[in-house]
Parts: C-alpha cells; structure tokens; sequence
C-alpha cells in the first residue's frame, strides 16, 4: 500500500517581534483579502488591486496571481539573494 500521508508544517508566532512574525504577517494578508476567498483553499496567492491605497479595506481582487507572475518575482528574490551572498562573501 503506498499510500502517502499528507505533511502539516507549523509555524509558531514570533511574539517577540510581531512585524517580523509569519502568523501576523498572514493574518495581516488575510484581513486585506475578500471575504469570498478567505475560505477558499485552492488559491494563495492573489493579484493586487489596481486602485488601492494603502487605507482600503480590501488590497487584493478574487482573481489568483498568474503563474508567470510569481515565477518572475520569486526569480528576482533569488536574484536578490545571490548578490547578498555574493558581496557578503567576497
């Protein structure tokens, strides 16, 4: 039987330092998400308003980020961090 068993990953609340905590940082990310998506499960990741500022209740629209989209901002973060490396260690 090769039945795989679902991993469930825990991230614990930095109470130290609530700016830098994930679990506010969500919680934060959530509160400026419609309500119809704050249920939903199959989609994380939403395009931005085009007319928000930065007192609007709501940040994001109903409609996912596009795949390419987050492929090219996650390539830059990695961009970001291979010069950080780099001056760092040189």
């Amino acid at each position: 039987n090769n039945v795989r068993k679902k991993k469930v990953y825990e991230q614990q609340e930095n109470e130290e330092n609530p700016l830098r905590c994930p679990v506010k940082l969500y919680e934060f990310y959530l509160s400026k998400c419609p309500e119809s998506v704050k249920t939903r499960n199959d989609v994380f990741y939403l395009q931005p308003e085009r007319s928000c500022v930065p007192d609007s209740p709501v940040w994001y629209s109903t409609m996912p980020l596009p795949r390419e989209a987050l492929e090219k901002m996650l390539h830059r973060v990695k961009m970001v961090k291979e010069i950080n490396v780099a001056l760092l260690t040189s």
